[in-house]
């Protein structure tokens, strides 16, 4: 009989000794492994992205890096080309500065998307030192500089924004920005030269639709757009999302 208890109550502290091992090794899994929220996880990438010494010219300027804003489980992502200027981030402007922003707001107000529920909106280029200069001197004078390392160096950015959000459509503005896309996320090696041919089109992969629109600053820059052609894409991006 003493011997029969005593081998229960050995069993019994095996059993409670292996219990508790697999208890702390579920709670470690657990919280090691705990999936972040979007927003946590957006915030960690903007330090990421503030941190980043890829750019030597960014560095030597000290531009100032601005980061993506708007609904961190976003429907739609609206993707520029590049920060103005630094002040666009400090003052929490969408795409663009002044009446332009006034403008860009006022338009997705009237399609009923909010920046706090619907909307994010983020940079091909993360920081004013991607934004396109004059060459000097020599036959190319004149020509706009290339952009491509300020591209590739800011590329795995924009798709961590995409893997986090997880958008239903993607807005590109502008050609660049769309060429880009589509060769980065599409496999698309043909290269637009005229944006008519692939504006307001809808491109699919398995992740999200691209929609390229207009770049804004064309309404003010070089009349290649106007006020009221903007208007009605965003009309028409309205509607579009009903049936998606």
């Amino acid at each position: 009989m003493t011997d029969l208890l005593f081998t229960q109550h050995f069993l019994c502290c095996i059993l409670l000794k292996q219990c508790k091992i697999t208890y702390k090794s579920f709670l470690y899994n657990f919280l090691t492994f705990m999936p972040i929220s979007a927003r946590e996880s957006l915030n960690k990438l903007n330090k990421d992205i503030s941190n980043c010494r890829k750019c030597i010219d960014s560095i030597k300027t000290q531009k100032q890096f601005s980061p993506g804003r708007g609904a961190p489980k976003a429907k739609i992502m609206v993707v520029a080309y590049y920060p103005e200027s630094p002040d666009i981030a400090k003052k929490g402007s969408t795409i663009s500065s002044g009446d332009r922003d006034k403008f860009i707001r006022k338009l997705f107000n009237e399609a009923g998307l909010s920046f706090t529920r619907d909307i994010y909106v983020t940079y091909l280029i993360k920081c004013p030192s991607g934004k396109p200069t004059k060459e000097k001197g020599g036959s190319g004078a004149g020509t706009v500089k290339s952009l491509k390392k300020n591209i590739d160096n800011c590329i795995s950015f924009l798709s961590k924004e995409i893997s986090i959000i997880t958008p239903h459509i993607i807005i590109s503005l502008g050609l660049d920005v769309s060429n880009v896309i589509l060769q980065k996320f599409f496999s698309v090696s043909k290269k637009y030269r005229n944006m008519e041919k692939i504006h307001m089109r809808i491109f699919e992969n398995p992740s999200f639709k691209l929609v390229p629109f207009s770049d804004p600053m064309d309404i003010s820059k070089n009349g290649a757009i106007s006020e009221e052609k903007f208007r009605k894409d965003f009309q028409a991006l309205s509607k579009l999302l009903k049936i998606i």
